[in-house]
């Protein structure tokens, strides 16, 4: 008798604490002062029925689960209930909202004393602006009556990772929470696109490479995140085929490929691992092939779609760890800026598993502001990444200003060098011509018959000419305070009846720098030489100044038929060639114009001091 009123005692004890447990599952309105994370009050049902409806699944037992439905889904069909009672006597309006937004579907239904109402359906597949509150979530308004109201949510959302993470908030609360993260958003954009522009621009302007890669990693991050927020609605009303399956990844894709090759950019980690390297970018061309198959609506109803989200799930983590490795190993090489990538990456890669990773597999239950992980992480990265960027692109400017130094001073000396073996090898024809061949015909003259005088005067002429042609060519000993008369002898040398050549000298006082001086004078010389040959000119003049900012202005002007200088200069004509080093030489500028519709040409030469 005893043991059977002790049974009886345990067994009502057990009812009574079931009941118990169960009101301490019912959430009483008029306690709620804060935002409330549901996950404790969940019931949930699932099944692979897909024809299951509010009335069928009524008849069936829901569990309690004190964590939301999330990982990655197969075919399952999602059912979750939450009781709340309302003690006041009047309706009181509550918003069950769901944060995440990328959800195919959700059907919400209340039933209140048998009363079965269908109060929302939301979703992907159903419009944006079906909304009773513009959110990136999703929120299912309640209006609760006096007494105990019992919601039923459907959740369908199959092949791909499923967050039904909820929480229970007045509708203030909630417009005031979505207008602070409204405005974190906002902020990140800005920053987003400002990054997408200044990489691309960066690299038009410098050809860098780190600069196109930053630029398609931060906009494969960029498309991820969008479409994680469901941005994609905002150009589609309804969303068929999961295509934001198809945005998402494609951005992970873009990082996977880019993230590496930007790293590698600013610290060299393929050359450390390169077997590694090669089995990373052989495992993403595996993952390059299952994004492809996901571009055909085919493949995004089936199995195929779901083997896609596993391979990236379990890919993302695997590539997050193996370029951290990657850094690691730098950092412990003390390869340049690897403790700066390091920090940067740690940090992106913390966030990624905060945001992504971890509540995709269900191991992490996000916050309310679910997207503000990933936008702190998101921003860490740029900050972190473009200082980086910024100081490697210092670094290269200045190697590559030095190198410019250097390739500027080596073409200088390249010049000089041909400059010099010119004027040694037209000294040595002029002294030839005038040692050897004018001796010769001299010794001719002496010896031939004084009676032939058209032989005589031949044989003058050509002496005559033998002289004028080795001193053009042999370096003349100019002598600063000479430098006028010898100016003044090389214009007579020239002039003949039709072609008058003169010179002219204002406001000068000469200088003392002998290399400077004779380069001057071949540039005059050849620059009378070209208008002889070509220019059919009958005027030259050279005009000489010193101005008062000690440089030397060398005006020349001819009447001749002119000519295209950078037609001229592009047939490699050795006397513009020979003008242009010999200006290089003594750090002048020189500014030609002529053209054959002028008929005329003008060169001005300015020279230091």
């Amino acid at each position: 008798m005893i043991s059977r009123l002790l049974i009886l005692f345990v067994f009502l004890l057990s009812i009574n604490f079931a009941f118990a447990i169960d009101d301490d599952f019912i959430i009483d309105i008029s306690k709620i002062t804060t935002p409330l994370d549901l996950d404790e009050y969940t019931y949930s049902y699932s099944t692979y029925d897909t024809s299951s409806n509010i009335y069928t699944v009524l008849k069936n037992e829901f569990v309690h689960t004190p964590t939301a439905a999330k990982g990655i889904n197969h075919d399952k069909i999602y059912w979750k209930r939450y009781s709340l009672n309302n003690p006041y006597n009047a309706t009181v309006e509550q918003i069950i909202y769901i944060p995440y937004a990328v959800i195919n579907t959700i059907i919400a239904y209340s039933k209140h004393n048998d009363e079965i109402n269908h109060i929302a359906s939301m979703g992907m597949l159903y419009k944006r602006k079906d909304k009773p509150v513009e959110t990136i979530g999703y929120p299912i308004v309640l209006n609760l009556k006096p007494g105990q109201t019992d919601v039923y949510i459907y959740f369908k959302h199959f092949n791909l990772s499923l967050r039904t993470n909820s929480v229970l908030i007045t509708k203030k609360e909630l417009i005031s929470g979505q207008r602070k993260d409204e405005k974190f958003i906002y902020f990140w954009k800005g920053v987003f696109y400002f990054t997408l522009f200044i990489s691309l621009f960066l690299f038009t302007i410098t050809k860098l490479r780190m600069f196109l890669y930053y630029f398609f990693l931060n906009a494969g991050m960029g498309v991820f995140f969008l479409s994680e927020m469901g941005e994609i609605t905002l150009f589609f009303e309804r969303i068929p085929y999961n295509i934001t399956a198809n945005l998402k990844q494609t951005g992970i894709l873009l990082a996977f490929v880019f993230f590496p090759l930007l790293i590698n950019q600013l610290t060299p980690i393929a050359k450390l691992r390169p077997i590694l390297w090669k089995v990373m970018y052989s495992i993403l061309g595996v993952v390059a092939f299952f994004w492809f198959g996901c571009l055909f609506p085919y493949f995004l109803t089936n199995k195929f779609l779901l083997i896609t989200t596993y391979l990236y799930n379990y890919y993302a983590p695997f590539m997050l760890f193996l370029q951290l490795y990657f850094v690691y190993v730098a950092f412990r090489a003390k390869e340049k800026n690897a403790s700066f990538v390091f920090i940067g990456y740690s940090g992106y890669v913390l966030a990624l598993f905060v945001y992504v990773i971890l509540p995709n597999f269900g191991l992490l239950k996000p916050s309310f502001h679910i997207y503000n992980t990933f936008i702190y992480g998101s921003l860490f990265e740029v900050t972190m990444f473009m200082i980086m960027i910024g100081k490697e692109t210092l670094s290269m400017y200045d190697q590559r200003s030095q190198l410019l130094v250097k390739q500027k001073t080596h073409q200088s000396e390249i010049i000089n060098t041909v400059v010099k073996s010119q004027e040694e090898e037209r000294n040595r024809i002029g002294r030839e011509l005038h040692d050897l061949v004018g001796a010769d015909i001299s010794a001719i003259k002496l010896n031939m018959q004084q009676e032939d005088k058209v032989l005589n005067n031949i044989i003058d002429n050509t002496i005559i000419h033998i002289r004028n042609i080795s001193h053009g060519l042999a370096s003349p000993q100019l002598k600063c305070d000479k430098f006028v008369d010898e100016i003044s002898d090389l214009c007579s040398l020239f002039s003949k009846p039709g072609f008058i050549v003169k010179s002219n000298f204002y406001n000068w006082v000469g200088f003392n720098d002998q290399e400077k001086i004779i380069h001057i004078y071949r540039i005059i010389q050849e620059l009378i030489n070209n208008a002889a040959k070509h220019s059919k000119a009958t005027n030259v003049s050279v005009q000489f100044f010193i101005s008062e900012n000690d440089k030397v202005t060398i005006m020349y002007e001819d009447n001749g038929i002119g000519f295209n200088y950078k037609d001229a200069y592009k047939k490699k004509g050795l006397g513009l060639a020979n003008i242009a080093n010999r200006v290089h030489l003594i750090n002048g500028s020189m500014v030609f114009d002529s053209s054959s519709s002028l008929q005329t040409t003008t060169v001005i030469i300015e020279v230091p001091v």
